[in-house]
């Protein structure tokens, strides 16, 4: 397992090979119109060659679903995500094989909400998705969070029932979903066999259980001892993402702190 983290400017790319990280994610515009903000693949060899880092995944933000269902422009756009992908094959280091990561936006809200029809849209999206991500050679990682429409382990695995393709797999971002939604040992354990990528963020929480913030490695309740043994002895990933760092001592301590686990 090898650290890895998200595009930021608090350190210069020149440096971060020196510091110890070997990959980095990048990002497709989010949304079904973010096409135009798309990086082309000569701007992320320049980005990776300048900081002599691979291609952890890529990611895409969008919804696939709305209040009743199925949204056929956010598919569209996430199977055109899985073909771009597809052409950055040569760049994703470690990992067997590219890695589209799909991070859900918030629930569906509104009135009428069907959350069955929202349920069975995912699932209607994904399956079509994921049989042109089998073709490619692509994998579709779902990360899991607890504002979107999969929000826990378990909601993951009845997806993962009725999808039954083998190109869909976990980004898991434990601080995304641990410990209200499902606790720690019991998420890594139960996807194991599905986690393809790991995130390293954390967060804190109110008196009430809601989260209250998000933050760097070490500023919130997540046990990084326990998450980067779990992860150590079920899974076998490539790649560990930090994120959420906001200044160079923030991404320091994040990797000093999951450097120390993952030597344990």
């Amino acid at each position: 397992m090898k650290l890895g983290l998200m595009p930021g400017e608090v350190v210069p790319h020149e440096e971060l090979r020196g510091l110890g990280f070997h990959a980095m994610q990048m990002f497709f515009g989010g949304d079904s119109d973010g096409e135009i903000n798309d990086p082309t693949r000569e701007s992320i060899e320049d980005i990776l060659s300048r900081s002599e880092l691979d291609l952890a995944a890529m990611t895409l933000h969008v919804d696939l679903v709305g209040p009743v269902g199925l949204l056929r422009k956010d598919v569209d756009r996430l199977e055109t995500c899985v073909e771009k992908t597809a052409q950055l094959e040569g760049l994703f280091g470690d990992n067997p094989q590219p890695i589209l990561v799909w991070h859900p936006s918030g629930y569906p809200q509104g009135e009428d909400l069907d959350d069955l029809a929202i349920f069975n849209g995912l699932c209607e999206a994904l399956d079509k998705v994921c049989a042109k991500a089998e073709k490619l050679g692509v994998i579709v990682a779902v990360e899991i969070t607890r504002a979107g429409s999969v929000g826990s382990a378990e909601s993951y695995l009845r997806i993962k029932e009725k999808v039954r393709k083998s190109s869909l797999k976990v980004c898991i971002d434990a601080a995304n979903f641990v410990p209200d939604r499902t606790p720690l040992d019991r998420s890594v354990r139960i996807l194991a066999s599905d986690i393809v990528i790991a995130h390293g963020k954390d967060a804190s929480f109110s008196d009430n259980g809601q989260v209250k913030d998000y933050g760097p490695t070490g500023t919130g309740r997540l046990d990084y001892g326990k998450y980067i043994s779990l992860l150590k002895t079920h899974t076998n990933i490539s790649y560990f993402v930090l994120e959420y760092y906001k200044n160079r001592e923030d991404l320091i301590r994040a990797r000093d702190i999951v450097s120390a686990e993952i030597v344990r």
